[in-house]
């Protein structure tokens, strides 16, 4: 058997992509044994799987900051629904109030849902489950209620400033996956 590319040379080896019969010198130069063309489509190939991996991952980090994205306006339509209801039951009930005092008692009130998913995602590291009774779950969400109006401000704004972050490096995997330079 003699060398594919030295038909002079006896061959030692073959590609181990192809199978073409490689002299000493042509065997040596590529680990594992390859022939310089498949050698060159195997890194072709290589470097178009390692492409379309980051495209893929870029594409999965838009989709989740669009959900972080999506997830804050759901919170502020809910945030709306309740204050909107609030506003109702505190303006129907118990004397008169100017328009000033519902507005504030509404503005407060949106802030809750934020408050509510916030103080949600720190139950999850208590172990309150051990607790089974109906009267301890009623304290609890009235607790929970109550803490969620002042807690519910600072989520808020944690929750805008990160979407607004979020927003922004959105349009920078964007602007990645077009090949634009930010």
């Amino acid at each position: 058997m003699k060398c594919y590319y030295h038909e002079d040379r006896e061959a030692v080896a073959t590609c181990q992509h192809c199978g073409k019969f490689l002299c000493k010198s042509c065997a040596q130069v590529h680990t594992p044994c390859l022939c310089d063309e498949c050698f060159a489509l195997l890194s072709q190939e290589a470097q178009h799987q390692q492409q379309e991996a980051a495209h893929q991952r870029r594409a999965q980090s838009i989709a989740a900051l669009a959900d972080t994205r999506q997830e804050f306006f759901k919170t502020c339509l809910l945030g709306i629904a309740v204050a909107a209801v609030l506003m109702l039951l505190y303006a129907n009930g118990g004397g008169p109030h100017s328009l000033g005092e519902i507005l504030f008692f509404g503005s407060y009130c949106f802030f809750i849902p934020f408050g509510w998913k916030l103080l949600t995602y720190l139950q999850s590291f208590l172990p309150v489950t051990i607790f089974g009774t109906l009267w301890f779950w009623l304290f609890w969400i009235c607790v929970k209620g109550m803490v969620s109006i002042f807690v519910g401000i600072p989520a808020f704004i944690y929750q805008a400033v990160r979407t607004l972050r979020n927003q922004k490096r959105i349009q920078q995997l964007q602007n990645e996956c077009t090949g634009e330079v930010v």
